[in-house]
């Protein structure tokens, strides 16, 4: 009788079980940040992350854990987390946007909607064709076979920011051949990038080579690094559809709206710094702000429309507090610098010596 109780039981709670447990998780960091997050006793992700995403979690609350490494004084945050009880909730996207306040680290509410892509991103399947590149081949713009190994043409110049010789359709064909024939992921992965950073083409030929690319993440890094190898940048937000997480459409808006700031910027052909008085109601601006995030923003809107001399710069980037702040906000600034001789010398504001180098390295190609 008993076993008949039980057996009664479970047919009657199993399908509501199984109902329940259809809810995920995304937290993604305000500032870019990497992090490890753990829900319910249970570590997420192994590499940290900039947006990550816990699937199939049941209603009521989910115990957070989260961590940032690679900092001294690592900043942690145990939370709770209500994903709520009644049906409505159910089968439903909670995301979260994590911000870093000093050393606090803070959970803030964003949105319920609904699922927005794959538990696990899709990877491609095994090649079908295996057969190896032929050496000594020439692939159209893009690439030579050498020792069964392809060596990409660089079409790109980096000084100029135009290529000589744009891909044809053809051209992305060939590439397309070669990464379905790829065996390894990473070399996909690889081969797909190295074609971005050396050559230029159009919005849908790059939507096509994005496509190649299993992971969104992946997907957002390459959009990035080819905004400049666009040819009809006035087609650059139809390229926001390739993405299938909100967390990095609303990215990879914000990098857009950033570079056209900064095509602002260089129109205006900076010479003379504002005044005195300007400059000082502008620093007092940014200072009354509470958050380095909100400052960076505010002076990153400012500085479309305004030039500094480097003493000025100086002057603005003693208000954040530490050299991921500091190094964003000179970067943005040197477009604007009057003195572009004492460029260089922004880096005395950074305190780490790999801060400083990575600047030296974005002023290398600075006119």
């Amino acid at each position: 009788m008993l076993q008949k109780l039980l057996i009664l039981c479970f047919v009657l709670i199993a399908p509501h079980i199984g109902f329940s447990q259809n809810n995920s998780l995304v937290i993604f960091s305000e500032n870019g940040i990497p992090f490890y997050i753990t829900v319910n006793g249970e570590k997420i992700n192994k590499q940290a992350e900039t947006n990550i995403k816990a699937s199939g979690l049941s209603n009521g609350w989910q115990h957070i854990y989260i961590t940032i490494p690679g900092i001294i004084k690592e900043p942690t945050l145990k939370d709770s987390i209500n994903l709520g009880t009644q049906e409505r909730f159910q089968n439903k996207e909670f995301t979260y946007i994590l911000i870093k306040k000093t050393d606090k680290l803070v959970l803030q509410f964003k949105s319920i909607s609904e699922p927005s892509g794959p538990q696990t991103p899709p990877v491609p399947e095994a090649p079908k064709e295996t057969t190896p590149i032929i050496d000594n081949s020439i692939y159209g713009n893009v690439y030579q076979a050498v020792k069964n190994k392809p060596v990409f043409f660089q079409n790109y110049n980096i000084e100029t920011e135009t290529c000589n010789t744009p891909l044809n359709d053809k051209d992305i064909q060939y590439i397309k051949n070669l990464i379905i024939k790829a065996n390894d992921k990473e070399a996909s992965h690889r081969y797909i990038t190295e074609v971005i950073s050396k050559n230029c083409y159009t919005v849908n030929q790059l939507n096509e080579l994005l496509q190649l690319e299993p992971i969104d993440m992946d997907r957002l890094y390459n959009a990035k690094n080819a905004y400049w190898h666009i040819s009809d940048l006035q087609n650059i937000k139809t390229l926001l559809f390739t993405f299938n997480y909100p967390a990095m459409k609303e990215s990879f808006e914000n990098y857009i709206f950033e570079q056209e700031n900064i095509a602002k910027q260089k129109q205006l052909n900076c010479s003379t710094p504002i005044n005195e008085t300007n400059f000082n109601q502008l620093f007092s601006k940014l200072k009354n702000l509470t958050y380095d995030s909100d400052k960076l923003n505010e002076a990153k809107k400012q500085l479309s429309k305004t030039c500094l001399s480097s003493l000025q710069i100086k002057k603005i980037s003693s208000l954040f507090t530490h050299d991921r702040e500091k190094l964003d906000f000179i970067k943005y600034a040197v477009n604007i610098i009057t003195d572009k001789e004492n460029k260089a010398t922004l880096a005395e504001e950074l305190q780490y010596q790999g801060s400083k180098e990575e600047f030296y390295k974005h002023i290398h190609y600075q006119p």
